[in-house]
């Protein structure tokens, strides 16, 4: 610790906060353990007593915020609940939701989205994973009961989820490419619809 500064009850939390920070604004290759340390006000030794590596740290970072939305058991009370666009609304609805409840997650995710190996499989599966596994399973069986047509179940949520995180992302970079005013929900209320009619299965009046 360096001299003249106070030990902060939790240290650990401390440095998992400014990390958090830090990754969100310069991403994960511009975040050295220097600049992490610096902002904490300690060494950078202090910091590898909490942390293994600086790909530990930002694991830790992803981690805290999976805890905190608890993507998985938001969305578990409305499994086999209404018809398969109702379900695919009620995933970018909370998808839209989350970057409003928390626009540091979605800034973390657009400064990241570059990022190969544990970065980006990291945010992959804390975030993005949990989306795709319920509408996976939710295909599936709407498969078995015939409401949905034969599709694979996994490719269709992992594009459906991706068009939704990619609404959340970049609503504002396009209106500023094209002068006209993208709103994500929106985009989602336009879309969804096609989406869902494209997975219905004919036969079924």
């Amino acid at each position: 610790m360096m001299q003249g500064t106070s030990r902060p009850a939790n240290r650990r939390e401390q440095i998992l906060r400014e990390a958090t920070i830090l990754f969100t604004a310069h991403g994960y290759d511009g975040t050295s353990i220097r600049v992490i340390a610096r902002s904490c006000d300690i060494t950078e030794a202090a910091i590898y007593r909490h942390f293994e590596s600086k790909e530990n740290l930002y694991e830790m970072v992803i981690g805290d915020k999976a805890r905190q939305h608890d993507i998985e058991a938001k969305l578990a009370p409305n499994r086999g609940q209404g018809s398969i666009e109702e379900v695919l609304t009620v995933i970018a609805d909370h998808i839209l939701s989350l970057s409003v409840r928390d626009p540091q997650l979605i800034q973390l995710m657009f400064r990241n989205s570059f990022q190969s190996g544990p970065v980006a499989r990291r945010l992959f599966q804390e975030i993005r994973l949990p989306y795709i596994e319920f509408l996976a399973r939710e295909l599936d069986e709407r498969q078995k009961s015939g409401e949905v047509c034969e599709v694979d179940s996994f490719t269709s949520a992992r594009c459906f989820v991706g068009m939704v995180m990619d609404c959340a992302l970049n609503t504002g970079v396009w209106t500023r490419l094209t002068n006209e005013e993208f709103v994500a929900a929106n985009v989602i209320c336009n879309n969804v619809p096609i989406f869902a009619r494209g997975l219905m299965n004919s036969a079924v009046s």
